[in-house]
């Protein structure tokens, strides 16, 4: 049988303000790359996974990322593709980010045809949310699907990385209590990292916390994808 790969999108959304809901999630318009989690599966089933980050704030960079993720996946053989929301989320937001980058570039369509060639004809791919929601319910994130399946995701903790923010003042009140980090903060930790990647800072305490706080978070939410994915099918009711 075939490996298999994973893929998650992390994302940043600067032309809004923190904590800002995005008023379409299928609009590339609202959002940015920050990084792509990626996953491989052998057919031996040896795990691997890499976290591909943002290196400054040029749609050049966004491009490179996309080139990047494409020749990870090039180097790997593998069917199919594990997303857990990826339908309506990673995959129109990879490419329609990439078809943005490459339009302010007036280069790098071939990259943005070649990939979504890959992740629309020559993979299959395989969406985790769409039975979850069915078996736990609508709106089930990630982690409660894991355990609800028996497995125990680790949580990123912010205040284990000295990443320079204030996130308990930054957040909105109704989630200043949590110890973890949480996708909504995702942007507001993302869009320092790359501002420090694009002013040359790469080697401060900052910039290394960032990085560490992010590598560990979107690992988190790739790693387990193969093991949910497994175990299907998934129970009834909640």
């Amino acid at each position: 049988m075939p490996g298999r790969f994973a893929i998650d999108i992390e994302t940043v959304s600067p032309s809004l303000d923190h904590y800002e809901t995005p008023p379409d999630f299928r609009d590339p318009r609202y959002f940015e790359l920050l990084a792509v989690a990626l996953g491989y599966e052998s057919e031996t089933g040896t795990r691997e996974t890499e976290m591909l980050f943002r290196r400054d704030d040029s749609p050049a960079d966004e491009l490179s990322l996309g080139e990047r993720v494409l020749d990870w996946l090039a180097a790997r053989e593998g069917d199919r593709y594990l997303t857990y929301g990826g339908e309506s989320f990673d995959r129109p937001q990879l490419i329609g980010r990439l078809e943005r980058a490459a339009e302010a570039c007036s280069d790098g369509g071939e990259t943005v045809s070649r990939l979504a060639r890959l992740l629309d004809e020559e993979l299959e791919h395989d969406d985790l949310q769409p039975p979850a929601w069915d078996a736990f319910g609508e709106y089930t994130r990630l982690e409660e699907t894991c355990r609800n399946v028996g497995i125990e995701p680790e949580d990123t903790l912010w205040a284990d990385y000295e990443h320079g923010l204030d996130i308990a003042e930054m957040r909105p009140s109704k989630i200043r209590g949590f110890e973890k980090v949480l996708n909504k903060d995702i942007p507001v930790f993302g869009e320092r990292y790359i501002a420090l990647a694009a002013a040359g800072a790469t080697e401060t305490l900052t910039f290394r916390a960032l990085s560490e706080l992010l590598d560990h978070y979107g690992r988190e939410d790739i790693v387990h994808l193969f093991d949910v994915a497994d175990a299907r099918p998934f129970g009834n009711g909640r």
